[in-house]
Parts: C-alpha cells; structure tokens; sequence
C-alpha cells in the first residue's frame, strides 16, 4: 500500500540521504534506456480489430472511421505532427502518433514522444491539489493568507478572503491575464508575484471569471509551504509516477533531456511549418503551462479522470474538481466549432465543463508557442479522448468537437 502524504514525511526523514541518490540514478537510467521499458500500443485499424476479427464493433468502425477523418484532416491543414488517446470505460481503445516530430527531418512520433501542454497543465494541478485534500494537508476553502502571509492584492480585504478555491477556479478577482504579458517577456514568476498587489481589483474574490497564469501558479508556493517539498516533487511522486506515466515531467530541462520530443512549430507559408527550437518561455509558472507529456502517459491520465485510479484520487474528489463554480461567456469561437449544441459554459477547478447536445463535458485546451493540447473526457459515458499537436494547426480548434459527434451519434445509435 502506497504510504499517506503524512506517513511518506517520517519515512522521509531516513531517505534525506539516500532518495537524491536514488532519483539521480533512475533520472540516468530513464534516458539511458532509449525504448526498451515502452509498451505498445494501438496503431491502426488491424491493431483495433484484435484477432483478425471480420465484424468490428460499431465502437470500433467510429474509431476507424475518426482516424481516417484525422489523417485526412492532417494533410489538408499540413500540420508536421500529432498524437491521439481514445479512452472507453477501462479500456485504451486508440493510441497513436501521427506526422513527424520535426517538419525537415524524417523522424515519426510515436506514442511516447512527448510534447508540451500548456494549459491542459492546470488540470494537473488541481488534481494534485485534491490528492492533498484528499489527506488533509489544506482544504479548498482555506485562506490563502494562511499559507502565504506576505502575498496581498491591492485591496486588503479581498486578500485575506482570496482562497485556494478562487486560485483554481480563476476568480481571484483580478484583471483577465494580469501579468501574462510579464511571462511573455519570460520575467520569471518570482518576480512577478509581488507586483499583482498593484493592480486594480475588478471584483471580490468569488464573483466574477476572469482567468489567470500568475495567480494560478500561486497553488505550487501553497503546496510548498504546506508540505515541505516542491510542487515539482509532489507532482512526480503522487501523479506522474504512481500513475505510471513514465514519460511525463516538469519544466524544461528534462524536455531538453528527452530524445523523444516533439518539436514546436510555426506555419511556414499556406502549406508547410518552420519548425523552432525548444524554448523556456511558460516553463516558471508551472501549475499553469509546465508539464510535458506523451499521448501514451494522456491515455493514462483520461483513466485517472474518469475514476478508474481510486488507489490516486477518489471519485468524490473528481466530482469536487469538476463541479461547475463559476459562469464563463462563451466566446464566438466555441461556439462556432461546437456548432449548435453547445450549453452555457463554466469553469471548475482546472477545468472547464460544460453540456453539450445534453451530455456533461469535462475540457481545457493548452497552448504554448509552437503547441496546442487539447482534452475532454464524458463522465457519465466513461469515454474520453487526447490530442496533442506540435502546431498552432486549426484542425486543434475541431478535433474533438468532431469526435464527441460521432461518439454521441454512435451512443445514441446504440441506445435506440
């Protein structure tokens, strides 16, 4: 049985030596060992229909029929690379790598090249937020003067009623994307924190939606403060590494490490992408931009939301998690991909959830230069899927608006 947050801080003070050591060497021979330690996953259709069987499931024939659309999909909009997970009840029904991980070399992603999140990030933060929950390290209800007693937003009152709840869920109170533009000028977050006490408060804290990176990174200096360890090591241990997501991480030196990367692009010209180096920019505020991963490690994570990880996080956590708290507006563009059937949206803690054609959809996107991430799971159907591009491609807008249609029409199919 794997030890309470409480219990691994005694079983701690014996490791102090020797866990650096320990983490050193795994770090070594994670890098070393190249694919040996990858499993396999789904590639393609005759991969799907296990056993050379003649009559796929209608299941089956959607998921087919949705690859091909994609690979169609891809060439059209000439997007140098991807990656899909399709995630049904407990079974990873898709995995696959799509394109090229880098436009002017021949090398293929596969289904452990890891690409950047970016926002899709903020749901990991959440979740290892509720694992703390979970084991009474704090409450989402807790001040967060309580934690950081030298954090203050202009207004005195509005910070001493500023919760963790209000961080996760963007309603600080705060001007929209105060002090991204800081980030942008890759000013790191240290810096920038103190200075949100000089902007204007819009609204008390609670109130209005209005959706953050610098405020949001405040969970990581919580977690810190709350347990002794960094948010960085707690999101190894209790999410990545317990979830057996062996090739996700934080921040950009293990991204740099990593010889299966995908790397970031920018369009060319109307056909073609000029890939670009790797960069930081993003990578201090990790909570809200900094987790690199695979589409084999998304399969996993799909998993864990949907409930399927109890030993994790429990399913009364999740449903805390993703429980509508504030009212968003729907932009043009939402409700342009999403066509007509698209209810009012609201944002949760880390994620966003909406009805869409009468079923609840648990969503956020992520982009980073060069990026786009794009996630959603169905709760009540058990189903979700992952995309991950190296472009800015527009197919990102579409990609699961597309498949959450022919997965409805299939359910309801099936229903009938």
């Amino acid at each position: 049985m794997t030890p309470s947050f409480r219990q691994y801080k005694m079983i701690k003070k014996v490791l102090v030596i020797g866990l650096p050591l320990l983490l050193t060497g795994i770090l070594i021979l994670f890098f070393a060992g190249g694919n040996k330690n990858k499993v396999s996953g789904l590639t393609d259709l005759s991969d799907l229909v296990k056993g050379g069987q003649k009559n796929p499931s209608p299941v089956e024939h959607m998921i087919s029929d949705y690859n091909l659309w994609f690979t169609n999909e891809m060439e059209l909009n000439a997007a140098p690379g991807a990656a899909v997970a399709i995630v049904q009840g407990e079974d990873v029904v898709w995995l696959k790598g799509y394109g090229l991980k880098k436009s002017d070399e021949k090398d293929s992603v596969d289904i452990h090249t890891v690409f950047r999140l970016g926002s899709v990030s903020k749901g990991f933060a959440s979740i290892l937020a509720g694992i703390l929950v979970e084991d009474s390290v704090f409450n989402w209800d807790d001040k967060v003067s309580g934690y950081l007693p030298d954090f203050n937003l202009k207004d005195t009152l509005h910070s001493n009623e500023l919760t963790i709840r209000h961080i996760l869920s963007h309603t600080t109170g705060l001007p929209l994307h105060a002090f991204t533009n800081l980030l942008d000028d890759n000013v790191p977050y240290g810096d920038i924190i103190d200075q949100l006490q000089h902007i204007d408060i819009i609204a008390p804290p609670g109130k209005v939606y209005s959706y953050q990176n610098v405020a949001y990174s405040l969970i990581s200096d919580i977690i810190q403060v709350s347990t002794g360890e960094s948010y960085n090591f707690l999101m190894d241990r209790l999410v990545f590494n317990k979830n057996r997501m062996r090739d996700a991480s934080l921040g950009f030196l293990p991204m740099k490490l990593n010889p299966d990367i995908a790397y970031p692009h920018v369009r060319k010209d109307s056909v073609s992408f000029l890939s670009l180096p790797l960069n930081d920019r993003y990578y201090s505020v990790l909570p809200a931009s900094g987790v690199n991963a695979s589409i084999s490690d998304m399969a996993k994570w799909i998993q864990l939301l949907l409930g399927q990880k109890s030993s994790i996080i429990k399913e009364e956590t999740l449903k805390d998690i993703f429980n509508p708290y504030i009212y968003t507006p729907i932009r043009w563009k939402y409700r342009r991909h999403w066509k007509n059937n698209l209810g009012d949206l609201y944002y949760a803690l880390g994620w966003r959830v909406f009805e869409y054609a009468g079923h609840t959809v648990v969503y956020h996107g992520g982009y980073v230069k060069g990026y786009r991430a794009e996630i959603a799971i169905l709760p009540e159907e058990q189903a979700g899927i992952a995309v991950l591009f190296n472009s800015a491609t527009p197919l990102s807008n579409y990609c699961i608006p597309e498949f959450i249609d022919r997965y409805f029409a299939l359910d309801s199919l099936q229903r009938d």
